[in-house]
């Protein structure tokens, strides 16, 4: 995948709030996969079964509605929606220390990440809308994204050490408002759009058939199916380390801010290494640099449970975040290239739908694996399913993988 340049110049300022956004709500994301988990054990002492469960509803609405979104987005522009989503996001989050019972925490888990999830939806439409797949500009949000992963833990396990959930969770509402904000500099939609100049309207937020049956048509493309059904299993290395992860590190005694550390040395590989993205497809086609990442995201989120060491730990989250980074921008790319102008919401709604489903089943089957072989042995028996499924995945997608490496 070269590096090409946008066909327009994109001002700098416009530049800067897409990246904005991608930064914004994949920190919220990281907010809630460390803030959360440790609020839940805390506060309501539940069985992992139910631990899986509470977290696993954060994916629950973004499964139902992230291709009603895109879909909105097709229509409206990605700005409207996003500021929408993102205020009232600004809200949800500081309910959380109100309501400290098992059902109005599925709840209001249901809706932050509703709200979040639109957000990072809209960032990667932009990517279409504004910047039209250039992959340069794929692997600056991609890193920009990423950044969070390095700022983040360390600000939101120090606020849960020393200023309690109250910290945590204001924080989490203040970065919603700065979604809000970075959104309001981006321009209006382009008249490419269907409803560019129209007004946002309540009816716009019901969902519509046709909108799902064109998102689930462009699984006919080869080139997106292989890229949606791969995201699947990239994303769920992230469900892992935004559930089961935090909770096995709290129970061999880290500290918050030790947590913290650890998400952040994924982070500060990731924005690198998603920078370095488009340079490595000029030796390794663009498919196949896809499998080989994936792969590496699974094995290296397996293998915590082999030690105890805090510095062996780093290690091992540096290299699962740079596996994990080097593949969002070839997704971004390849997704934004293989839909037209009038699908580029819908194509990713449909990724981040299949993404949050698994999110949403996969904490409450690895609390069920967690409960009779133990926490540790999870990560190992999750790991080597999602292998050998990547291992089927690669073998069902070589007529692609074939294809690619002939262009």
């Amino acid at each position: 995948m070269a590096e090409s340049a946008a066909a327009e110049p994109i001002p700098l300022r416009v530049q800067l709030a897409v990246y904005a956004t991608g930064y914004l709500s994949t920190s919220m994301q990281n907010m809630a996969g460390l803030l959360i988990p440790l609020w839940v054990v805390v506060t309501l002492n539940p069985s992992p079964v139910v631990v899986g469960i509470i977290l696993g509803a954060r994916n629950f609405l973004p499964t139902l509605l992230s291709i009603h979104g895109g879909a909105m987005m097709d229509h409206l522009g990605a700005k409207r929606v996003m500021m929408a989503f993102a205020a009232v996001g600004v809200g949800v989050h500081l309910l959380f220390p109100l309501s400290p019972w098992i059902g109005a925490v599925i709840v209001l888990q249901m809706l932050g990440g509703l709200t979040t999830t639109m957000s990072w939806v809209g960032s990667q439409t932009l990517i279409g809308q504004i910047m039209k797949g250039d992959p340069t500009h794929s692997g600056r949000l991609s890193s920009a994204a990423l950044i969070g992963n390095l700022t983040i833990p360390p600000i939101i396990g120090a606020a849960w050490d020393y200023l309690g959930a109250w910290g945590g969770f204001c924080i989490m509402a203040l970065w919603s408002a700065g979604i809000v904000l970075a959104a309001f500099v981006l321009p209006e939609p382009s008249k490419e759009l269907v409803r560019a100049g129209d007004k946002m309207r309540a009816r716009d937020f019901l969902p519509r058939l046709s909108s799902y049956l064109e998102a689930f048509a462009l699984f006919a493309i080869p080139a997106i199916a292989v890229v949606v059904l791969i995201s699947v299993l990239r994303n769920t290395t992230y469900a892992i380390r935004g559930s089961f992860y935090v909770v096995y590190l709290e129970g061999i005694g880290l500290t918050g801010t030790d947590i913290g550390f650890l998400m952040s040395a994924a982070g500060l590989s990731g924005a690198g290494a998603a920078l370095l993205a488009g340079r490595l497809t000029r030796f390794v086609k663009p498919v196949v640099l896809l499998f080989l990442a994936v792969g590496g995201a699974i094995i290296f989120i397996a293998l915590p449970p082999l030690t105890m060491s805090f510095w062996i730990l780093i290690v091992i989250a540096m290299c699962w975040g740079a596996s994990a980074a080097i593949s969002m921008p070839l997704m971004l790319s390849i997704m934004s290239k293989s839909a037209d102008a009038q699908s580029q919401g819908k194509g990713v709604g449909l990724r981040i739908t299949a993404n949050r489903l698994s999110a949403t089943i996969l904490p409450v089957l690895m609390g069920a694996v967690a409960e009779v072989s133990g926490v540790g042995n999870s990560f190992f028996i999750i790991g080597g399913v999602l292998l050998l499924s990547l291992i089927g995945l690669a073998f069902m997608a070589r007529s692609v993988i074939a294809s690619s490496e002939k262009s």
